[in-house]
């Protein structure tokens, strides 16, 4: 490689690595950015919701303690015992209690396992985290899911199994007074989500200003074996006049109450590769509620997310919501309306900036998946597609990189004629190069042509959920979107972590031999090293699917250099010889 090469490289590197670094010191967090300004009030003013709590206390407790009246306390623990259903479908394990009316106490994926073959959980009750309705009632009593026990409307059987095409509806209801509450959960056998609806009987009567909140609490587990990486895509988010939203924690200390006021299409928190989200079906929502804290366990900050709907209910219809709890997989949540998909590669500006290129990118992989069921040979057939789209601009980089190492002595020869006389020597450079046809950035100009193309892989080779678990070579490369890590070293070094891999070692020393074929100025034989140790430094922890993917795209350029190599001494030979 000349020097214009290797700085373009190392401009791509920066840009694909470095810069998003960069942007967040010199703008801040982006995610507070559009958020409006905050207001304090009293905690205990309950007369208007609808404004931002700023309040600096202690992590919420799992179970919210209010002050009840005894009359309203023995009418409501009148319920019955209680009970818990298994729900099992192809997709998922559940557990829904008569507790809170419905609380779903487990949501398992059957098609995705954690690091250590557990089966991924949304719900978890380690952390008490779920979807919840609370509301306060006219007296200023607060009712949510974990205080009080509802009844069933029916008998139902401990354990249900769904297969294909099935659905179940299960239901509870809870009486105060006069007004009665009513629940329903409905559990399809082929989606990720589940249909909810709430019915209050004399909402005006039963609760305060008529309003109750729909949200999500707690959170979502981590399910990946780095839970600090899995944790720094965790962000809360709301749709709200077609645009999203986003609220996040950075820290252990509890976060800012935020409330936006305005209808409501969406509600979503998710993890690198897992979403929740509450989507209301003609529900009219008056707002969002954004609030959370951060908890430091085994050195990893987890971060424990609230958004709540807040609606305001004058009439005694049914509410309805579906609550999805599964991947963030594009095919899956374009089937929901109201732009959830849009949250597939969009956590921070730079996934935003390449997503046009990143999601068609998926869909290519996926229908090679579809009758090559190994992404691994996918990605191998994949590197070979894009070096024949870029075939071309390689060839013109390559070809103008040979011509530049022509007219080196040249000009070495006008620096040494013109030295005193910079502008004489740019003229004459100048004119040099058009004598032989060279455009002087014809070097690094289709590298840089190809930077698009290179952001969005790399961030559809980081953070695709479909090579999530994802084997290529059994024992060695098991999963795509992680290292393929031989063993751990008893020690970590700068840069490079504690991870012994094999991709990224093959990677650089490709780079070496690529580097070796193209270098003219024996000067530059540092630089042959230098460039390959830097990008093993750097892609050591990278998943390995990406680091295949560029060992064997620097595999076939390779090849390209010596077919085009053999090619032009066979053209200079029939030339002599004729």
């Amino acid at each position: 490689m000349d020097k214009r090469s290797i700085l373009a490289i190392v401009i791509i590197t920066i840009i694909i690595l470095l810069l998003p670094t960069y942007y967040k010191l010199i703008n801040g967090d982006e995610n507070q950015r559009d958020i409006p300004p905050v207001a304090t009030i009293e905690k205990d003013t309950l007369a208007n919701n609808r404004v931002v709590v700023e309040e600096k206390t202690a992590p919420p407790p799992d179970v919210i303690q209010v002050t009840q009246k005894p009359d309203l306390v023995d009418t409501l623990v009148q319920a019955a015992t209680l009970t818990e259903i298994e729900i099992e479908t192809p997709l998922i394990q559940s557990k829904i209690s008569n507790q809170g009316g419905g609380k779903v106490s487990l949501w398992r994926l059957k098609n995705y396992s954690t690091w250590e073959n557990d089966l991924v959980q949304i719900i978890n009750s380690q952390i008490n985290n779920g979807f919840n309705f609370s509301f306060i009632t006219a007296t200023g009593e607060k009712v949510d899911r974990d205080r009080f026990v509802f009844e069933p409307v029916m008998e139902y059987p401990e354990k249900i199994s769904l297969n294909s095409g099935q659905e179940k509806k299960i239901e509870y209801t809870l009486r105060i007074g006069e007004s009665q509450i009513r629940k329903s959960y409905t559990v399809y056998a082929d989606h990720y989500h589940i249909d909810v609806e709430f019915y209050v009987e004399n909402p005006s009567g039963m609760l305060l200003n008529s309003e109750y909140q729909f949200g999500w609490i707690n959170g979502l587990p981590a399910n990946e074996e780095n839970k600090s990486e899995d944790y720094s895509y965790s962000e809360a988010y709301a749709s709200m006049g077609d645009e999203i939203e986003n609220y996040s924690l950075d820290s252990e200390e509890e976060a800012e109450k935020i409330t936006l006021n305005g209808n409501t299409d969406w509600i979503a928190i998710r993890t690198k590769y897992f979403l929740a989200a509450i989507i209301p079906a003609d529900v009219k929502t008056s707002g969002v509620n954004f609030s959370g804290f951060g908890q430091t366990i085994d050195d990893v900050v987890e971060r424990r997310y609230r958004a709540q709907l807040n609606v305001t209910k004058t009439d005694p219809s049914s509410d309805s919501y579906s609550v999805y709890m599964g991947p963030l997989d594009y095919s899956i949540l374009s089937d929901y309306e109201k732009g959830l998909d849009d949250l597939v590669m969009s956590h921070g500006w730079y996934e935003r900036t390449f997503r046009a290129i990143s999601l068609p990118i998926i869909g290519l992989l996926k229908f090679f998946y579809s009758f090559i069921p190994n992404y691994g040979i996918v990605i191998i057939l994949f590197s070979i597609l894009v070096k024949i789209v870029v075939y071309p601009l390689t060839k013109k980089s390559y070809k103008s990189m040979k011509e530049m190492s022509r007219v080196q002595p040249l000009l070495a020869d006008l620096k040494e004629k013109y030295k005193g006389d910079p502008q004489r020597l740019n003229k004459e450079t100048m004119k040099l190069y058009k004598e032989h046809g060279i455009n002087p950035l014809g070097g690094c100009l289709p590298m840089l042509l190809q930077l698009p193309l290179l952001g969005a892989l790399f961030i559809v080779f980081r953070s695709t959920i479909q090579l999530r678990g994802a084997t290529f070579i059994p024992g060695w490369i098991d999963d795509l979107s992680r290292a393929d890590t031989i063993f751990t070293l008893p020690f970590s070094l700068p840069m490079y972590g504690d991870q012994f891999n094999i991709l990224p070692i093959l990677m650089a020393g490709s780079m070496i031999i690529q580097s070796k074929m193209t270098m003219q100025d024996p000067k530059q034989k540092a630089m042959v090293y230098i460039m390959p140790i830097f990008m093993l430094l750097i892609f050591n922890q990278f998943p390995s699917g990406l680091n295949l993917y560029y060992t064997l795209f620097n595999v076939l350029t390779i090849i390209q250099q010596k077919f085009t190599d053999n090619s032009g001494l066979q053209k200079a030979s029939t030339a002599a010889k004729g």
